[in-house]
């Protein structure tokens, strides 16, 4: 930890005044205790915090952001880092607010609500929701660490978004607290509510970037009565993004549509044991629904599948679903068991260009000559083409660099995004301006700006996310 000049006093006067107001024992400043925090999970970028505040309330939270407003110093709110963009990462030193122990969950069954302190994990919620028959949608491959608040920060996704979308579709309310210690409420705990504009849409998807998330209330759905899952095995990925537009297209929204290219699977097998193809490409699609309109709906994906080619099996078995289930969520972890360095994109293109754009992909991996894993939610077309390459060899360094950009630019030429749930943080600065060029919406970042100096006048909440 360096602390420089004027900034060193100020940071000595916050850090003695946050141990005195919330405790000693939750301020941690030793150099070997910052090292965890100072990564994210793609452990591609770093940034060094100059002390880690371990936060149980929403009023030690408030505590902290009063006193680092006052005195200037950078903030970074921070779950269990799964995060892959550099979002959490302290880019110009400060305070990290870890909110790990702030992990409550409460259900509230009749009235289908679901309560979770910010550093509850995506997979607490729903397992909390479930012992009531109740299904918390949103599932993140990361879920089983994956933080409320952070999922929140991100608008995270997952794999059942093909069906039930992404966090803020499932968002009711939100306790925010800004910088000067205000406690903000934001909407309602009831599934209508009105007050004017929607405001919680300002927090979901800011990382961090205008106030710390403390709580969130969220809707739930009865838990399904069964879930069929169906698999296809095709030639090419081509083929299997073809398989999935049409089984959108015949009107059926599967629990989920998962796709693993050939490099995916044997990464995943060798990594994990799994037996899996060899070649080719998978496509995951789960039925879920009454328990006497399943059969029929399955069937209709299976047949989808087939005359595009796949090879097709049907399961309601729960260990043969739960290991292709573990395959697919364990894709980015045995991508980096097995490389060096792995750098995961997120595209995502409007479905009837899905099939274009994993073709594309499939040319520039041929053309850049690195591995080139690819797998993501065919449901909404979301994409992750994984780089892997060796850091240390300066030209597959270079390649790797351009064969980034290449892939965000085939998103932004087929009408999509270059991020669909990972974020911007630092990885993605420039794509998103490209992006916005390519819309004619450069503004959007001048109003972010005029958000900011409203919410965050002297600019300490993580700052230097989405390079402002």
């Amino acid at each position: 930890m360096v602390v420089s000049g004027n900034a060193s006093e100020a940071f000595s006067r916050a850090i003695r005044e946050i141990a005195r107001r919330i405790g000693g024992e939750k301020v941690l400043t030793d150099p070997e205790d910052l090292i965890p925090y100072s990564i994210d999970a793609s452990k591609r970028f770093e940034g060094a915090p100059w002390a880690v505040v371990r936060v149980n309330s929403t009023e030690d939270v408030a505590a902290v952001l009063e006193v680092a407003d006052r005195e200037r110093i950078p903030v970074i709110p921070r779950g269990s880092a799964s995060c892959l963009t550099g979002a959490v990462v302290a880019k110009r030193g400060g305070i990290v607010i870890d909110l790990l122990p702030m992990n409550r969950v409460e259900v509230y069954p009749e009235d289908m609500v679901v309560m979770a302190e910010a550093g509850a994990t995506v997979q607490k919620v729903d397992e909390e929701c479930r012992r009531h028959g109740l299904m918390f949608p949103p599932d993140p491959a990361s879920s089983k660490v994956a933080t409320v608040g952070g999922a929140l920060a991100e608008n995270a996704g997952g794999i059942r978004g093909a069906k039930y979308g992404v966090m803020k579709n499932w968002l009711l309310a939100l306790e925010v607290v800004l910088p000067g210690g205000r406690v903000l409420r934001v909407g309602e705990p009831t599934l209508k509510w009105r007050w004017g504009p929607d405001l919680t849409g300002l927090f979901v998807g800011s990382e961090g970037w205008l106030g710390v998330i403390t709580r969130a209330w969220f809707k739930v759905i009865p838990a399904p009565e069964r879930v069929v899952r169906v698999v296809g095995v095709f030639p090419d990925m081509e083929s299997a993004g073809r398989a999935a537009a049409d089984i959108r297209a015949s009107g059926i929204l599967p629990l989920g549509l998962e796709i693993m290219n050939a490099e995916t699977l044997r990464a995943v097998s060798r990594a994990t044991g799994i037996d899996l193809p060899q070649e080719g490409a998978m496509l995951i699609a789960d039925v879920d629904g009454p328990r006497e309109a399943i059969s029929r709906l399955a069937e209709s994906v299976a047949e989808c599948m087939r005359r595009a080619g796949g090879e097709v099996t049907l399961s309601d078995d729960p260990e043969e679903m739960e290991r292709l289930y573990l395959a697919r969520k364990m894709a980015y972890a045995s991508l980096t068991r097995l490389y060096k360095a792995v750098e995961i994109e997120d595209i995502t293109v409007p479905l009837s260009r899905f099939p274009e754009a994993l073709r594309r992909i499939d040319e520039l991996a041929k053309r850049y000559g690195l591995p080139l894993p690819t797998f993501g939610h065919a449901g909404d077309g979301n994409v992750h083409p994984t780089i892997c390459y060796d850091p240390d060899d300066e030209e597959q360094v270079r390649k790797a660099r351009r064969l980034a950009e290449e892939i965000c630019d085939v998103a932004i030429e087929l009408g999509g995004a270059v991020s669909g749930e990972h974020g911007i943080g630092i990885q993605k600065i420039e794509a998103l301006r490209r992006e916005l060029r390519a819309r004619g919406a450069e503004h959007y970042l001048d109003l972010l700006r005029e958000i900011k100096r409203i919410l965050d006048p002297n600019n300490i909440m993580n700052p230097g996310n989405f390079g402002l």
